[in-house]
């Protein structure tokens, strides 16, 4: 072999362990600057300070876990079924004196309120989505209206459809609103 290809072969190999040594003094020095990082004392704050504030590993590992982000939940708003508002729990009955020296005489007593009922097809937080199905509900030929009420997370303006004297003949009319115009509709009262 000649003594220039021995001396090329050498100079590789010299080269090749050099970025070796370079590429893992690289990474051990990282790895060490990644253990020490939080005793580091940062512009501004004495070093004594810095030493006392070193969180413990367990904080370290609860600060490196990713927080908990908002809960998104605009695609299940979307595509979540209308249910029925919950029913309001009924006040607890006063005793049986109490109530016997408060009844009324026959004469006295207050018809009772009439229960009506509507169909309610939506429900938005915002009002312009809310009157643009109540627009197109009324070109369908629909008695269509925006009540605007309290719901879970604020305001909420729900669309609702007529008003009828049972729930037999509100629960007819959700079924043929649901059919012809492709939303879902539940019976509630008034």
């Amino acid at each position: 072999m000649s003594p220039r290809r021995r001396g090329s072969r050498l100079a590789s190999l010299l080269v090749l362990v050099g970025c070796a040594v370079v590429l893992g003094g690289t990474f051990l020095l990282g790895v060490a600057a990644g253990r020490r990082w939080p005793a580091f004392p940062f512009p501004g704050r004495p070093a004594a300070t810095a030493a006392r504030e070193a969180p413990s590993p367990a904080a370290d590992r609860r600060a490196r876990a990713p927080e908990p982000g908002p809960t998104l939940t605009f695609y299940q708003e979307l595509t979540a079924p209308l249910t029925s508002p919950p029913v309001p729990p009924r006040a607890a009955k006063p005793a049986a004196r109490a109530e016997k020296a408060v009844r009324p005489e026959r004469g006295d007593r207050p018809a009772p309120a009439e229960t009506r009922y509507t169909i309610q097809v939506a429900a938005y937080r915002a009002r312009g989505q809310a009157d643009l199905l109540q627009r197109r509900l009324a070109a369908g030929g629909h008695a269509a209206y925006v009540v605007e009420g309290e719901g879970p997370g604020g305001v909420r303006y729900r669309v609702r459809v007529g008003t009828f004297p049972t729930r037999e003949a509100a629960q007819e009319a959700a079924v043929r609103v649901a059919r012809e115009e492709s939303l879902t509709a539940f019976v509630t009262t008034r």
